[in-house]
């Protein structure tokens, strides 16, 4: 791809960011203490485990039904989605998984852009001595380019976190009802052999691993951000149990 071409994609993607980065407002929960949000998180999942645990299989349809307004005879996966999407992805807030996809997009382009600069500067290097002298504008041109594209890659990861965080509090905020009914949900999908319902909803809570995943940024068992490893933790943990069921007896 020549410069032009790259010059013109990465004023595309400068306009594309724009209103993603308009907005930059303070984590939310990035000033509470966390061993009292990882305490209160604990103290919920054991609950929830306890009623899982507790509950029969009639007192589970009738939780569906009545804090979920979940039919189990006439079950549809368009339920399991107005479920999901209420949660995280609520396009008239201002973080939902939506915009935290798109911004995953956008990095990906940028990064491929940044590799095809890559490969146009080692092939300038690598071009016979004789010619190299007459390439000192398009070297400047690329040493541009890439810089434009490395800070708003920046940008956007910064961007990136800040939205993954506040939407992985939404979900650990409201992770009781979460737990509840993904864990009565599978229970009954399992009771009643519904593999291709235990693969949708395992599909689906592949949704909320991926809007808090990002939150971690590039850290590696960061204090502040235990509260979301552990969050994820749970999901991977309920993910796991529709494999077990599937699983060959």
């Amino acid at each position: 791809m020549t410069i032009s071409k790259i010059e013109i994609k990465t004023d595309n993607l400068e306009t594309l960011c724009e209103p993603f980065l308009q907005h930059n407002e303070e984590d939310i929960a990035s000033n509470e203490n966390m061993s009292l949000k990882i305490k209160a998180f604990n103290e919920i999942v054991a609950e929830c485990k306890e009623e899982v645990e507790s509950s029969d299989m009639q007192h589970k349809i009738h939780i569906l039904k009545l804090l979920y307004g979940l039919e189990v005879d006439k079950y549809e996966l368009y339920s399991l989605d107005d479920y999901v999407n209420g949660q995280i992805d609520n396009i008239h807030t201002d973080v939902n998984e939506r915009k935290i996809n798109s911004i995953k997009s956008i990095l990906l382009d940028i990064n491929s852009i940044i590799d095809e600069l890559g490969l146009e500067y080692k092939k300038i290097l690598h071009i016979n001595s004789k010619w190299y002298r007459f390439q000192g504008s398009k070297l400047k041109k690329l040493k541009e380019v890439l810089k434009r594209l490395i800070q708003l890659k920046e940008k956007l990861e910064l961007k990136l976190e800040s939205d993954s965080r506040k939407m992985s509090f939404i979900i650990i905020e409201n992770f009781y009802n979460l737990y509840i009914f993904f864990s009565f949900l599978i229970s009954l999908a399992i009771q009643r052999k519904k593999e291709i319902l235990l693969i949708e909803i395992a599909n689906r809570l592949d949704r909320y691993l991926g809007v808090i995943e990002p939150s971690f940024g590039n850290r590696f068992l960061h204090p502040d951000d235990m509260i979301y490893h552990y969050a994820m933790y749970e999901i991977k943990e309920l993910k796991q149990s529709i494999f077990t069921a599937l699983a060959p007896q």
